[in-house]
């Protein structure tokens, strides 16, 4: 586990720039792919680089240093960077299963929690984001890098938008700032023998609230892909008191009608019946979509664009140093 260029970005396109960030807990004992000079780099893009800021030392501070991210955090004023873990084999300092409820004494303890590719790894999953939400303390922040789609097998799940807008949302004392998709193009590979990553590199989009567009947001991909996610703590309750429901879902149970995908008006919904009364329901269910697809070659690629990130409805390229508006 650990974080890449983009993950580092994300994180300082975020800082406060009002609330100090003195205590920084990371789920797993997070590595930093990323080397000295594209961190110093990274730094002073975000203008997070002193301008006494002395590179020589930050290079060999990062070298030296036992665990990077912790000396990295250091520059930008954290005093303690702590890792939790199921174990202490990596050198994490709190030791926990996260499938159970942390400690009590454990809430609210953390300026910063980051999940870097824990989560999906926690089989009781609402047990373990529900603790993370809890180590986050009131105007902190909760970070996510975690995987979306074409990671099956990687961990026990991979995530959906809706998950986060729904269980990261004012009921449960949070509310999502940022969420974000990327592809995912980093991994391992070896030239001459030597084992060596690759950055993630790619574009991100904002991904839209399922509950604000009034539809699904789906994502097919032929690359595996991330989501990045950044929640602001709002006040301090349990999570989960109720339990989240999909949004789509509700107002059908609020009206008692189920959503009809295959409802139509107009003559279209007169041509529908004709044909289901002549030439019977085999034919419009067999048939017909064989036909349609002879006759309109260009229909999987309209259906799998909308399932794309080219739906600007549902995603939109973030631009550096902006934010997207939000439809």
């Amino acid at each position: 586990m650990g974080l890449t260029v983009e993950s580092i970005r994300f994180l300082l396109e975020g800082w406060p720039q009002e609330r100090p960030v003195r205590r920084v807990l990371t789920l797993g004992r997070q590595d930093l792919w990323v080397g000295p000079e594209r961190l110093r780099r990274l730094l002073a893009e975000h203008g997070r680089w002193p301008p006494d800021g002395d590179a020589g030392a930050f290079r060999e501070a990062m070298l030296k240093a036992g665990w990077r991210l912790a000396a990295f955090f250091r520059w930008l004023g954290v005093e303690e960077t702590r890792a939790l873990d199921a174990s202490d084999y990596e050198g994490a300092d709190l030791v926990w299963d996260l499938n159970q409820p942390i400690p009590d004494d454990w809430d609210g303890q953390f300026d910063l929690v980051i999940d870097g590719g824990t989560l999906e790894h926690v089989f009781h999953f609402p047990t373990a984001l529900a603790n993370a939400m809890r180590l986050t303390g009131v105007g902190g922040r909760l970070v996510l890098f975690t995987p979306a789609t074409n990671y099956c097998g990687h961990g026990f799940y991979q995530f959906s938008p809706e998950l986060f807008y729904r269980a990261l949302s004012p009921e449960n004392g949070f509310r999502v700032r940022r969420l974000e998709a990327a592809v995912d193009t980093a991994g391992f590979a070896r030239l001459l023998g030597v084992r060596y990553s690759f950055p993630i590199r790619s574009r991100r989009h904002w991904v839209a609230d399922p509950a604000e567009v009034g539809e699904r947001v789906v994502l097919v991909d032929r690359r595996p892909v991330l989501l990045f996610v950044e929640a602001v703590k709002e006040r301090a309750v349990r999570p989960f008191a109720t339990a989240p429901q999909q949004s789509d879902y509700v107002p059908q149970w609020t009206r008692k009608q189920a959503a009809q995908p295959l409802a139509q008006t107009g003559p279209a919904a007169r041509l529908a019946a004709w044909l289901q009364e002549k030439l019977g329901e085999d034919f419009c269910r067999e048939a017909l979509p064989r036909l349609a697809g002879c006759l309109d070659p260009l229909r999987g690629w309209r259906f799998f664009r909308r399932l794309s990130r080219a739906n600007r409805r549902h995603y939109q390229p973030v631009v550096r140093g902006d934010h997207p508006k939000r439809p």
